[in-house]
């Protein structure tokens, strides 16, 4: 990668520190500031667009408002990849949302490095049964250093998805649910990729055993692996790179590329970039597995034509997974800042908008109450049963920990820089050993701003 690259990829970062200049507040309007009175206020309230969603985005706002009908909600509706071409904007003209997911555009660590994100703890300390039910180790994920700065909305856990179909044409039982099954190992794992490889001789053809949906930095986790040190988490930013001091880091990523090329089970980034212009890989039925965060659950529901389910990732030593937790913040600067928590308070009441929300986008709940009917509606999904998905979802929750996205700030060009760097691997045009010092220099590199 070229060094010219980096400071590119920040521009986001460095034109949203720039606009930070000057902001006095939120883009709620109203009078006498609207604080515990009944005075007329308007919030805004910033979701991502959604076809499944959009139904309950604008029933909850309606609903909302005749509840309260001194607080209007705004709802401003922009694509994913606009959040973050247009916060910067929005923070400069003074016009940010009340209410949205510090994860859209940029990530948590990112926003709350520039000091954007409401502390929550003394609302949450006022009326504790407003987080009731919700899963403590979930709420904890964005506490710092003994403050909330976001209230869990949906978390996704990250599973093997799989094609049941393929697996009963070639008569193999499907794996478990059990992460504490350490039969269900990469060796394993491996043999039953190749028994579901087809190659036919035609590229259009060819069904592979596996793919990967996952970056490159949490692949590592599953061996034991990590890119960065424990600190780098808690503080937000990345300090000395951990990348050539681990071992599990090669072994990790060269098992990686063994099943491309020595096991062939899995199609180099070429063919991968090949067969996704058809679509999801794993959804058109070119791959029988796949690797995948959460959000697999609601795809699958509404875009196969097959049978699938879904199982633990397999067993190694020190086998950690990514989790994708995201919550509803309040903007720091915001006018009417009781109003927002009036609001974020129904966004997560489990009788109310979050057990809408569920049963609406098929997201996994963070409520306890509302996961034993999550399972039940997955369960006509996946024809699996009730008591296997809560296996397969707790030892998720066991095993996993915090996407680095969320909690290392300005993570994007990291991210996008090792993605470049291990293509190179996956296209067999260098090793993993080269590539493991290219990420190292360029993570020094860009820890000196080089």
């Amino acid at each position: 990668m070229k060094k010219r690259m980096i400071p590119a990829c920040l521009a986001f970062f460095v034109l949203l520190l720039t606009a930070l200049t000057g902001c006095g507040g939120g883009s709620g309007t109203g009078t006498e500031g609207g604080k515990g009175g009944q005075d007329q206020v308007e919030i805004t309230w910033l979701v991502v667009s959604n076809p499944y969603k959009q139904a309950w985005y604008e029933n909850t706002v309606k609903t909302f408002e005749e509840k309260h009908p001194h607080i209007k909600v705004k709802l401003m509706t922009l694509t994913q990849t606009d959040v973050p071409q247009k916060l910067p904007t929005m923070v400069a003209s003074n016009t940010m949302p009340d209410v949205w997911s510090a994860n859209w555009g940029g990530g948590f660590a990112t926003w709350k490095g520039m000091d954007l994100l409401m502390d929550l703890t003394p609302y949450i300390d006022k009326d504790p049964q407003a987080v009731e039910g919700i899963d403590p180790r979930l709420l904890d994920v964005y506490k710092i250093e003994g403050k909330i700065y976001g209230v869990p909305m949906l978390h996704y856990g990250f599973f093997l998805f799989y094609n049941k179909d393929l697996f009963d044409k070639e008569g193999i039982p499907y794996p478990t649910t059990d992460w504490d099954d350490q039969s269900w190992n990469w060796d394993r794992f491996v043999e039953v990729a190749k028994q579901l490889t087809k190659d036919t001789g035609k590229s259009s053809d060819k069904q592979f055993g596996f793919y990967y949906d996952l970056h490159n930095h949490t692949r590592v986790w599953q061996w034991g692996g990590d890119f960065f040190k424990d600190e780098d988490y808690v503080k937000g930013e990345v300090s000395e790179p951990a990348v050539l001091g681990n071992p599990r880091n090669a072994e990790a990523l060269q098992f990686n590329a063994d099943m491309i090329f020595e096991h062939k089970i899995s199609p180099s980034q070429g063919e991968l970039d090949a067969v996704s212009q058809l679509g999801d890989p794993f959804m058109t039925g070119k791959v029988a597995m796949v690797l995948k965060g959460g959000w697999g659950f609601q795809n699958f529901t509404q875009g196969v034509k097959f049978r699938w389910g879904v199982a633990a990732v397999p067993y190694a030593e020190g086998r950690q997974v990514p989790n994708y937790v995201d919550p509803w913040n309040i903007y720091k600067k915001s006018k009417y800042p009781d109003e927002a928590w009036e609001f974020v308070k129904f966004l997560i009441d489990s009788n109310g908008a979050a057990k809408e929300f569920t049963e609406n986008s098929g997201a996994t709940p963070v409520h306890s109450v509302l996961l034993d009917r999550w399972y039940e509606q997955m369960s006509e999904a996946t024809e699996m049963s009730p008591e296997q998905l809560r296996q397969v979802n707790e030892g998720s929750l066991k095993y996993g920990r915090e996407d680095a996205g969320h909690l290392i700030k300005e993570f994007s060009p990291v991210s996008n820089m090792i993605k470049q760097t291990m293509d190179g691997v996956y296209n067999g045009n260098k090793t993993v050993q080269q590539a493991l010092e290219e990420i190292d220099k360029n993570l020094r590199n860009l820890k000196s701003g080089k």
